[in-house]
């Protein structure tokens, strides 16, 4: 419909510029343009998706110190090019790119991991008096003791590292030994 409307406006402009030009075909040329105007079509976008995409991403942002900050570097300008292509969009195809692009931004925004479990097990060997177990069952312990303070700092841990340290951990404790009346430490 716009190129109809951009055909019927270049020809009443050649029209008005023709001098020549009779009254009828004046008279054609402005009948054209108004059909060609009435005839315009209103182009609806489906703008669903992205509203949506738009409404996940602010509450990523509305919470981001729970996120890995590497993992949601540049988000708040991915939320501001979709609000303005829900905007100024004049086809379903710039929406659907503006839906993409915001949509696997939001997917690689990761919350960092919950490592409670790692201090409750560095509390607990902390409370432990480890020269009531022999040394060759506590120098596991202290390997670990040095991973899991490493990993307390590590702000892109994973959740499954934490879990898995957090294991590895449990076993070293389950595996101290009490020294033995009769033995040496």
């Amino acid at each position: 419909s716009l190129e109809a409307l951009q055909a019927a406006i270049d020809a009443a402009q050649a029209a008005a510029g023709n001098d020549d030009a009779t009254t009828a075909e004046v008279t054609q040329a402005i009948t054209n343009l108004s059909d060609a105007i009435a005839n315009l079509e209103k182009i609806m976008l489906d703008t669903s998706a992205l509203e949506h995409e738009i409404e996940l991403a602010e509450q990523i942002l509305a919470n981001i110190d729970d996120y890995v900050a590497s993992t949601v570097e540049g988000l708040q300008e991915k939320v501001d090019a979709a609000k303005a292509a829900l905007t100024n969009a004049t086809s379903q195809a710039e929406i659907d790119e503006a839906v993409n692009s915001l949509r696997e931004a939001r997917l690689n925004a990761r919350t960092k991991a919950d490592v409670s479990a790692l201090k409750e097990l560095i509390a607990y060997v902390n409370s432990l008096d480890l020269r009531a177990y022999t040394l060759d069952s506590v120098v596991p312990v202290n390997r670990m003791m040095s991973k899991l303070t490493q990993a307390m700092n590590d702000e892109e841990i994973t959740q499954e590292k934490v879990d898995e340290l957090a294991a590895e951990m449990q076993a070293a404790i389950d595996g101290l030994q009490p020294v033995s009346e009769g033995s040496v430490t």
